[in-house]
């Protein structure tokens, strides 16, 4: 299985780390590790499959800084 390369914050171009804990069962969220990074509108994504909570970071609309 391949590594999903993890794009830079949208906001302030920093690196962001994958937060997981195992309250209910396993979850996984990816956030900016900047903490001077306001935290977006819709939040972080969340969920319990890391692949699609990557995938979610790294969309990016047209209206996005990076």
């Amino acid at each position: 299985m391949s590594e999903l390369k993890i794009k830079p914050c949208p906001v302030c171009g920093w690196k962001p780390i994958i937060e997981h804990w195992s309250s209910g069962g396993i979850m996984y969220m990816v956030k900016c590790n900047n903490p001077d990074c306001p935290v977006p509108v819709n939040s972080y994504p969340t969920g319990r499959n890391l692949n699609d909570v990557e995938d979610e970071w790294n969309k990016r609309s047209d209206n996005d800084k990076l």
